[in-house]
């Protein structure tokens, strides 16, 4: 088993985090670091699990604001593009993601206030 210093772990966790920023998946991440740095997959997906909690770190009111209107703009698009091409059932899965993004936390905060007051 090799040794790594505190150094080479640091540039190994910011490769994946610069990886992940990119907008590569988690497994292409995991397979990237493995391949770049000679490591073994746990080490791999250590290093990944930590770049994803530094991205989560960095997100603030603002910027999960932005994410989830992004979303919705995606999910709206690609349900009206599937339905266009008779996929109706990927277009009831995005229509469903996106009542889940929007509505149903909403929904269901309401219920429990409405039935904790009664």
């Amino acid at each position: 088993m090799a040794l790594t210093t505190k150094a080479e772990r640091k540039r190994r966790r910011e490769a994946a985090l610069a990886k992940i920023s990119d907008g590569y998946g988690f497994a292409d991440t995991m397979t990237f670091v493995m391949q770049e740095w000679g490591c073994s997959r746990l080490t791999a997906r250590r290093d990944r699990h930590w770049a994803h909690g530094e991205l989560q770190l960095g997100l603030d009111a603002h910027d999960a604001q932005h994410l989830v209107t992004h979303l919705c703009t995606s999910l709206q698009r690609i349900s009206l593009k599937a339905e266009h091409d008779k996929q109706f059932s990927a277009s009831v899965g995005a229509l469903r993601l996106l009542y889940d993004i929007l509505l149903a936390r909403k929904l269901d905060n309401e219920a429990i206030r409405a039935s904790v007051t009664t």
